[in-house]
């Protein structure tokens, strides 16, 4: 993760989705700023139009613990938005969320305390076996591992 030191200026505020440059712009504003925070209760994000607005200051490098009792009581937090709420399953590049409708299936499954299901997705069919975690794609046979929601 980069730590930056940005200079706002004068910031074009929106709170609705939507491309907001060329107003901001018009308006001699430096940046815009969607300000999720108010409106949805997450979190601001800036887009700068001058890349020498943005200066990386550092570098950090962490691990993200999922273990809640590993956290300090001081620092723990609920998730807000969409974080944590859909099952995953881990790609080459790290762990990436399923559809919501397909992470719904695989809560009612665990709920009624099924262990296997079988779903097409993108027009190829997976076979899911919540007994060890595994998604299965059907046609080339490679398995991958999965997990369930981090916040229930």
């Amino acid at each position: 993760m980069l730590m930056c030191r940005a200079l706002v200026g004068k910031p074009h505020v929106v709170t609705e989705a939507g491309d907001s440059i060329d107003a901001a712009k018009a308006a001699g504003c430096d940046c815009v700023c969607g300000d999720r925070e108010q409106k949805v209760g997450t979190y601001k994000e800036y887009i700068f139009f001058d890349e020498r607005s943005v200066v990386p200051e550092y570098a950090v490098i962490y691990k993200r613990q999922y273990d809640r009792n590993a956290v300090p009581v001081e620092m723990r937090q609920d998730a807000k938005g969409v974080t944590g709420r859909n099952w995953q399953v881990r790609l080459e590049g790290g762990w990436a969320n399923f559809p919501p409708d397909v992470s719904h299936e695989l809560n009612q499954l665990e709920k009624s305390g099924g262990m296997t299901y079988d779903r097409v997705i993108g027009n190829i069919m997976y076979h899911f076996d919540l007994s060890d975690m595994s998604q299965k794609n059907t046609q080339s046979d490679k398995s991958r591992k999965i997990r369930p929601p981090m916040r229930r």
